[in-house]
């Protein structure tokens, strides 16, 4: 790894890939509010985002069309890649539906992330991967660049299926590619703000089988929260005063203890 990647500007870097093979558990508007979040902070953050459909990148852009900073390009491994700076501490890979192609490639496609954040020549604190909701190379690329996966989501029947799958996936990526990957933690997102009956037995079980791996912070579900990236803002500065933003504050101060930054 390159001194830069290596050292970061405060110690070792983290790299969070935002993972969850299930998908509507809100993993590009967590990202896209972390990383604003942490910039806010004085954390120099890169934030990718790895998913064809590019959401995170029309979060951040009101014409993607405007993107000149192209993950294809880290994969395509042809040519130097520079982030397109948002402010002094946010930078940011964007994404179209060209990346879908990275299915058609060879096995070897998945180590190409990793090799591509090797030659950046900035220095960040942090960088956040914003991942797609499905198996497959895209995924696998993203584990194998991170130092931590972080895993949104919902107290509901078929997010503790995919809990289980996406877990199998995290330990196979830990045997056979990165054995240094570490499960940051669980966030529920997007709760609904009245708590059904099964809504509170599933919460339960997920806190017995994942015990401290379940942040205390809990996110609501809200309209705001999801009016906020169509005007390309986070949730702090759309909504500063209200609840989700104290929501993402108080996720932000456990993640950075996690990390012991």
């Amino acid at each position: 790894m390159s001194e830069s990647l290596k050292k970061g500007r405060g110690g070792i870097i983290s790299i969070i890939a935002v993972n969850n093979q299930k998908g509507g558990v809100g993993k590009t508007t967590l990202t896209f509010n972390l990383s604003k979040g942490f910039a806010a902070r004085g954390k120099k953050v890169l934030v990718i985002d790895n998913d064809p459909q590019g959401n995170l990148t029309s979060a951040f852009f009101e014409n993607p069309l405007d993107l000149h900073s192209n993950i294809i390009d880290l994969y395509d491994g042809e040519k130097q890649i520079d982030p397109y700076k948002l402010d002094d501490n946010l930078f940011f890979i964007g994404a179209d539906i060209h990346l879908a192609k990275i299915a058609e490639r060879d096995f070897d496609i998945i180590f190409k992330l990793k090799e591509g954040l090797q030659t950046l020549k900035s220095d960040f604190d942090m960088i956040l991967i914003d991942c797609l909701p499905a198996f497959g190379y895209l995924n696998m690329a993203a584990l194998n660049a991170a130092t931590h996966v972080l895993i949104p989501t919902k107290p509901s029947p078929f997010a503790m299926v995919g809990m289980k799958d996406l877990f199998d996936t995290v330990a196979k990526v830990q045997k056979r590619l990165n054995a240094d990957l570490k499960v940051l933690g669980i966030i529920l997102n997007l709760v609904e703000g009245r708590k059904t009956t099964i809504a509170n037995e599933l919460e339960t079980v997920l806190r017995e089988n994942y015990e401290f791996l379940i942040f205390d912070t809990r996110i609501n579900k809200g309209v705001k929260l999801e009016e906020s990236p169509s005007f390309n803002q986070s949730i702090m500065e759309y909504d500063p005063n209200g609840k989700i933003s104290k929501q993402i504050d108080s996720l932000i101060n456990e993640i950075l203890e996690r990390l012991q930054i």
